[in-house]
């Protein structure tokens, strides 16, 4: 008998062991899920924060592109109460005009400043090329100006590119350059 007890005794004995290996590795299995959990949780924070602040931007960019024509408007009444003599007027559109500028700045919306820089397709878009005194590919004219928010484009200005000098000023002035230069070599001699 004291043999059964033994063997009993046998095959009671591991399976606490086994039990507590059992309990461990759910244990282990569950702290794991939990810790994945926790990390998709932060992960979902952290793009729905994104998501919103992404929605706040595009909702103030709309505002502002509706709210841009008003001020160019009020930029052109401006220009023209210059002209007329009631100084009420033109102080009050000079007063609209400038809290609607300054609280455009505090948003983050700025004028781009065009003339003179070379053309870029991200930026501009052009309507028009002329020739003209500055290199080819420079913004000789805005005709619609162009407008950031916070460092991203809101509206792209519209401007007139340089071509260049036309082809005949181009010859014009080669005659021209070679004429001097030919009189500097020769400065007594005129032509017949």
């Amino acid at each position: 008998m004291d043999n059964k007890k033994d063997v009993d005794k046998a095959v009671a004995a591991p399976e606490p062991k086994n039990e507590m290996e059992e309990m461990v590795k759910t244990l282990s299995t569950l702290s794991e899920q939990m810790l994945r959990l926790q990390a998709e949780f932060d992960n979902y924070k952290k793009r729905t924060a994104k998501e919103k602040e992404a929605l706040v931007h595009q909702s103030e960019a709309r505002l502002m592109l509706r709210m841009l024509p008003v001020y160019e408007e009020i930029k052109l009444a401006e220009k023209e109460a210059a002209k007329i003599q009631d100084e009420a007027i033109h102080k009050g559109i000079l007063l609209v005009l400038g809290n609607l500028r300054k609280s455009f700045e505090k948003e983050g919306l700025q004028e781009m400043k065009l003339e003179g820089e070379k053309f870029d397709p991200f930026r501009h878009e052009a309507a028009m090329h002329e020739s003209s005194e500055l290199p080819e590919g420079t913004i000789v004219r805005v005709i619609k100006k162009g407008y950031t928010l916070r460092g991203e484009m809101l509206q792209h200005a519209i401007v007139s590119v340089s071509s260049g000098k036309k082809k005949e000023e181009v010859k014009e002035e080669a005659k021209n350059e070679e004429a001097m230069k030919e009189e500097k070599t020769n400065p007594g001699q005129k032509e017949e």
